[in-house]
């Protein structure tokens, strides 16, 4: 198995966290590859993480990170107009050409089941598999340029045919769409590996990734706020979060949710610093929300939450597709 992250040295203790839960639920599989993209990640970090997977069958390849402008041949005006994880767009050209298939996943994820059947399934035609994300394409058809029928996945996870990658020139869209857009695009690589391989995406169970949405709010409550055009049915958004393969950690307004952090309310949380305590990184990070960002959370908590999502729709689905969207 293959599988590529993105990290800088500061969250590297918690890609750190993933990588040993996928290990650990995945002792069947022969050996695992792990390349991460190197944001400057320390050499005494490297040596913890090498410590951390050598009672494992894996190792972890570093990928020197390329500047984006030379990578994505568009003079930006600085590396983070294109995003952080800009990398995941160009993995044909960052990995070796032997590789033909490859897992990517954020590092705010927590692996808790046997990936198998995800990593050798059939995935036919298509080039990218993944998870739906809770999007109005219709609403954000300007910025998606996608039709209201097509799938848009969420980035936390990827999973990723690169010999069709390759074959169908996927990067040479990208490269082409940043172009028309100036360098500004929404929601950055998400988009764009999205927009360029679009009708040749693969629809996975949400087990896949579990991101913050479905435990923050109420199904029917959260379908009030984003009226996504193409989902999932609440017993399936059911059986994921109760059953999770993959949990995405996602930043959310209404839930405190990074377990690494003080104070977290996700019901994860406790199973995640399980996994925390087995690398070499154990302390947590400081709550450091601002008292404006305090007294926010406490007002979305005095709403009733129904009535909160028919606010948030009103100004997710209406208002934010009408500005116009400059990464500058």
């Amino acid at each position: 198995m293959n599988v590529f992250y993105f990290s800088s040295d500061l969250y590297a203790s918690i890609a750190a966290v993933s990588i040993l839960s996928l290990l650990e639920n995945n002792k069947t599989i022969d050996y695992i590859h792990f390349f991460i993209a190197d944001d400057g990640i320390k050499e005494e970090t490297k040596v913890k993480l090498a410590e951390m997977i050598n009672k494992y069958n894996a190792d972890i390849q570093y990928i020197p990170l390329p500047d984006p402008s030379e990578l994505l041949d568009f003079p930006f005006k600085d590396r983070y107009q294109i995003g952080h994880s800009y990398p995941r767009m160009c993995i044909a050209r960052l990995l070796p050409k032997s590789i033909d298939r490859v897992l990517i996943l954020d590092s705010d994820t927590l692996v808790l089941g046997d990936l198998g059947n995800l990593w050798n399934m059939n995935m036919g035609d298509n080039i990218l598999a993944g998870v739906a994300d809770c999007m109005n394409l219709k609403a954000f058809n300007r910025q998606f340029a996608l039709s209201d029928g097509q799938f848009y996945c969420n980035a936390g996870m990827f999973l990723v045919d690169l010999k069709k990658w390759r074959d169908q020139s996927i990067e040479d869209e990208i490269i082409k769409t940043i172009k028309e857009n100036n360098g500004n695009v929404f929601f950055f690589e998400q988009t764009l590996m999205n927009y360029s391989c679009r009708g040749k995406i693969k629809k996975l169970h949400p087990r896949y990734n579990t991101y913050t949405l479905f435990y923050a709010f109420e199904y029917e409550n959260l379908i009030t706020w984003r009226h996504p055009t193409v989902f999932y049915n609440k017993r399936t958004v059911c059986e994921a979060v109760d059953n999770p393969k993959i949990i995405h950690f996602t930043r959310n307004f209404y839930m405190k949710s990074h377990p690494w952090k003080e104070n977290s309310e996700h019901p994860m949380t406790e199973i995640y610093r399980n996994y925390m305590l087995m690398t070499p990184w154990k302390g947590l990070w400081k709550d450091n929300r601002t008292i404006e960002q305090e007294k926010r959370y406490i007002l979305w908590h005095k709403i009733p939450q129904k009535t909160l999502c028919w606010g948030a729709n009103i100004i997710y689905n209406m208002i934010r597709p009408l500005m116009w969207w400059r990464n500058e």
